[in-house]
């Protein structure tokens, strides 16, 4: 059965003077099996996207998490949030992401809130998202995510870290 990875992407997009990132979750054993799909889902030059990061997702605030063929019957469902905020030493917006378990998209919006940049002036929810309506989890075998609590088990750590080219060759 395949588990849920989540990968940190980046690259550059026309008229962009910085590199850009986004975030994406796909259903695979191996990471290698999801890069076509992050290649394809990619807004900007195919050429540069690149993998900075990735990540399995076995649990998430409180609860074990896993990928099954049928629906969950639950009332929870897995968010991602994306925060954003801002220091006065720094010009850019800063931001911290997580994963947050909620019986709605304004429950988990209040977690991330009490989690992320807590400590940065204008803190706001910039990005949130159902995992289980991602597009890629989608596009690989029609997986759902399934949730079960358990209070004990641990936040997910990158499994690798780094500057990995996925782009298309030069033509």
């Amino acid at each position: 059965m395949p588990g849920l990875l989540m990968f940190y992407v980046g690259g550059t997009a026309p008229g962009a003077n910085i590199e850009l990132h986004d975030v994406q979750f796909a259903a695979a054993d191996r990471p290698e099996e999801a890069y076509p799909l992050l290649r394809e889902k990619w807004f900007g030059d195919k050429r540069k996207v690149h993998v900075d990061g990735y990540a399995r997702i076995d649990w998430a605030d409180g609860y074990d998490v896993s990928l099954e063929p049928a629906p969950f019957a639950g009332e929870e469902k897995l968010f991602f949030v994306n925060v954003g905020g801002y220091r006065s030493d720094e010009l850019a917006e800063l931001h911290q992401f997580g994963l947050f378990v909620a019986r709605s998209a304004d429950e988990a919006k209040g977690k991330a809130k009490r989690a992320l940049l807590t400590d940065s002036a204008q803190q706001h929810k910039d990005d949130l998202a159902e995992v289980d309506d991602c597009l890629l989890l989608q596009a690989l075998q029609g997986y759902h995510v399934h949730l079960r609590a358990n209070p004990h088990g641990k936040p997910a750590r990158p499994l690798w870290q780094g500057y990995l080219p996925i782009g298309e060759p030069a033509l």
